[in-house]
């Protein structure tokens, strides 16, 4: 299964929701949305897993990378985070680095600055 993103903006952050399985094949079309959204967008970024099936080792290197290259400037919070991936990401340490949310309202709320 390949990977479908879908970006839209609102008014305080850019969602980017996953669909499908971030691998070698598809972790590079993960890192030009991730760049995309952050050169155009908020400077709050959602990722929304709710579909995301798998990520590998290319997917999370395009996370990490995308955690240490903008957190300074811009927050990345995931939501819909499924066990097993969530499992992944605490493995690996890179849930100490970024916000993980239930669901998009609890991920919407915790943002900097919002006004829910």
């Amino acid at each position: 299964m390949a990977l479908a993103i879908n970006m839209e903006d609102h008014y305080s952050y850019t969602l980017i929701e996953l669909a499908g399985k971030v691998d070698s094949g598809t972790a590079d079309l993960l890192d030009r949305a991730l760049e995309s959204a952050i050169t155009e967008g908020h400077r709050d970024l959602i990722l929304d897993c709710k579909k995301l099936i798998c990520i590998n080792s290319q997917g999370l290197r395009v996370l990490l990378r995308a955690l240490k290259s903008y957190s300074v400037f811009y927050t990345l919070t995931l939501c819909n985070v499924s066990g097993s991936i969530r499992a992944l990401l605490d493995l690996t340490g890179i849930s100490r680095f970024t916000v993980i949310r239930d669901n998009l309202d609890q991920a919407a709320a915790s943002l900097p600055g919002d006004e829910m």
